[in-house]
């Protein structure tokens, strides 16, 4: 069991980063300084430690800054005060290998001198930015750490955006050549991580732009408005290119309902064409299959062939009769 200091806080890790962004980590016996008085720091959070949620609640923070913080919204979301910014950034969680396809919620605050961020889960980025810092890259200010954060979560999104183009690619080609049997489950896979993808960056591209463009974003930090006009370029492009694949996903469906109907329809065109043949053939036999007296051919020697041969011109005259019609193509 844990026994520092930070760890009996929930504070996951702690980094002091110099005037010149170089950063460091705070060492564990030590409680960091919400308010440095040289450069700024960066906390990480364990929501689900009691303790934290007592810690954020002892902090200099507005109210609605702590709430928002500390509930348990999952909905992306971004507020912000003359000098704060906090919000609510969905990001992969993070199994014991690597990342996974599921989503969980970060929280942030972001103030001129410190940065806290929260989660209930393992999270991608926040590991990726630590592991950046741990090889000495520079941050300059708090929001710019933010943004880096933010960077990290968009390239995962642009690396699954990638893996979708490629797989949309694949099964196109295979559909094209009629060798696809599991289209149906492939595309919907696509569909499926698309649509989470969309709904990800529309969560995005909402928040930065409505707070990088509107009036909602005039009172907010400078430096937190710079870096949600740089990060609404990036999440508008990604943006696109999910809603192409969403489109190709869907014609692509549609491809493979019409190859499948296309299918069916010749296979029904067959099984019409047989019954229509072996109709006469049938109430031929059937005829000469009722016990009364009086069928012809019953006390001949070869009234089995005359039968049989009397099927077989009937079965011809109907493909004859059938091609003069042009059900069967000539």
């Amino acid at each position: 069991m844990h026994s520092d200091v930070q760890s009996q806080s929930g504070i996951i890790w702690a980094y002091r980063f110099a005037e010149d962004g170089r950063p460091g980590r705070v060492p564990r016996d030590e409680m960091p300084n919400v308010a440095p008085s040289e450069g700024f720091v960066w906390l990480h959070l364990d929501l689900v430690h009691t303790r934290a949620q007592s810690w954020v609640t002892e902090q200099d923070l507005p109210n609605a800054t702590q709430e928002a913080f500390l509930s348990h919204e999952p909905h992306q979301r971004l507020d912000h005060s003359a000098n704060l910014a906090w919000g609510v950034s969905h990001d992969l969680i993070r199994d014991i290998a690597d990342k996974s396809e599921e989503v969980g919620a970060l929280r942030w605050i972001v103030g001129d001198r410190f940065l806290l961020t929260g989660r209930r889960e393992a999270l991608h980025s926040i590991r990726m930015t630590a592991e950046a810092l741990d090889r000495g890259d520079p941050a300059g200010s708090p929001a710019e750490l933010f943004e880096q954060i933010i960077e990290y979560i968009i390239d995962d999104v642009t690396d699954a955006v990638v893996r979708l183009v490629d797989e949309t690619d694949s099964v196109e080609d295979h559909i094209l050549l009629d060798r696809l049997h599991d289209g149906p489950q492939r595309v919907g896979s696509v569909r499926r991580t698309a649509v989470r993808l969309h709904r990800q960056l529309s969560g995005l591209h909402v928040l930065f732009r409505r707070f990088a463009e509107t009036q909602s974003g005039r009172s907010a930090p400078d430096a937190v408005k710079a870096a949600a006009s740089r990060l609404l370029q990036r999440v508008d492009g990604l943006h696109h290119d999910v809603q192409s694949v969403q489109d190709r996903a869907r014609l692509l469906q549609d491809e493979i309902a019409a190859r499948s109907a296309s299918r069916t329809n010749r296979q029904l065109y067959v099984l019409s064409l047989l019954t229509a043949l072996f109709l006469p053939a049938t109430f031929i036999t059937g005829l000469f299959g009722i016990n009364v007296k009086g069928l012809p051919w019953v006390e001949s020697e070869g009234g089995a062939v005359f039968v049989a041969l009397t099927c077989i011109a009937a079965a011809l005259l109907t493909l004859v009769l059938l091609r003069r019609r042009g059900v069967i193509g000539s």
